[in-house]
């Protein structure tokens, strides 16, 4: 599984304050108001409330999440690319792929 490098400097260091799933979207809101949303394959995983992203690994369709002392979030994406979307607290756009 390789580094996404692009992700992982935009979202490490930021701490997830809440997870939550609708249908086949995941969203991750992080404690600076940012969320990250991401189509899963029907995936109902939740992330460690208060973990802090350490880096992000991606292949084929698995997203996996490494946290500081806490256990990775791996995440089955819907498709292999235009799965993973990053907004700031006011809603602008800082990652899609």
């Amino acid at each position: 599984m390789s580094a996404n490098h692009k992700l992982t400097a935009l979202i490490k260091g930021r701490t997830i304050s809440g997870t939550g799933t609708t249908g086949e979207v995941m969203t991750v809101s992080f404690s600076d108001g940012s969320k990250m949303t991401i189509r899963t394959a029907g995936a109902t995983n939740t992330g460690p409330t208060g973990g802090t992203v350490k880096s992000v690994r991606q292949a084929g369709s698995e997203l996996s999440i490494d946290f500081e002392g806490q256990p990775t979030l791996t995440i089955p994406t819907a498709e292999e690319t235009s799965c993973v979307m990053v907004r700031d607290k006011s809603g602008v756009m800082e990652y899609a792929d």
